[in-house]
């Protein structure tokens, strides 16, 4: 394997894409070439079925684009799943309090040090043959278990969150984050710019790494990851398919 995301993490910000319209292992390789560190597969809303995640997961492996799954909740079984079949590390949206976060870290690693299910194989480590417990050793420091900080509740808990074991990004979901906190969408409204702040140190404090997604403007998310949150979702592909596609268009007929 090349180095590992959590080594790249600690040493500089990684940079990630959200995978909606792609449907092949292309995109792995793509994003590689880009210069992405990491790829963002998403069960909660994206309509990607799970064979497809799967896939562009072993290619990201492949490509050394770690891939990282989203999965709707916080349930043992869905995250057990993805990580049985080629994702690196789990995305859990809406976690609001330590208790939740424990619960998710524990899912994150074999026994003794969690609860995450032994699989027949486990195709990150390809296939020469190994034995569950070399596989267990490889695989408890690779995996990365991150936590989305979504609404007011989850900043006031953060710095609990932060101290959980086996955490290992504190990741705010910007867009849902302004909801939450009434101001739609306004990424830098200074109750948004503080909740991002609290977010940041508390990961600091704590030896975690901090990260956000949705913010589009970039001179916004560069104040963000000034702040020190290196684990940072870039954009989609639909919109830069968009907006490259609007560019040409408009270049062939305005000239």
């Amino acid at each position: 394997m090349t180095v590992s995301l959590r080594d790249r993490l600690a040493e500089r910000p990684c940079f990630g894409m959200s995978c909606r319209l792609t449907r092949t292992a292309d995109i792995a390789m793509m994003l590689r070439d880009a210069g992405y560190d990491w790829m963002f597969l998403d069960l909660e809303h994206g309509p990607l079925g799970f064979d497809q995640v799967c896939q562009q997961a072993l290619a990201g492996v492949a490509a050394g684009v770690t891939p990282m799954v989203r999965v709707p909740d916080p349930s043992p079984g869905p995250i057990h799943r993805v990580l049985s079949n080629g994702a690196m590390g789990i995305i859990v949206p809406h976690v609001d309090d330590p208790e939740t976060a424990a619960h998710i870290a524990r899912q994150c690693r074999f026994p003794p040090l969690g609860d995450r299910s032994v699989p027949g194989l486990l195709p990150q480590l390809g296939y020469t043959p190994i034995t569950f417990r070399e596989a267990a050793e490889k695989l408890d420091p690779l995996t990365l278990c991150t936590v989305m900080i979504e609404s007011a509740r989850a900043v006031e808990a953060v710095d609990e969150i932060a101290a959980v074991e086996g955490v290992d990004i504190l990741f705010v979901g910007a867009s849902d984050l302004t909801f939450q906190l009434g101001v739609p969408s306004a990424y830098d409204d200074p109750r948004v710019v503080e909740a991002m702040t609290r977010v940041a140190e508390a990961a600091r404090r704590h030896g975690k790494i901090a990260g956000f997604g949705g913010v589009a403007d970039a001179a916004m998310a560069r104040r963000y990851i000034e702040l020190g949150m290196h684990f940072v979702l870039a954009g989609n592909d639909t919109t830069l398919f968009m907006q490259g596609a609007r560019a040409r268009l408009s270049a062939l007929r305005d000239g």
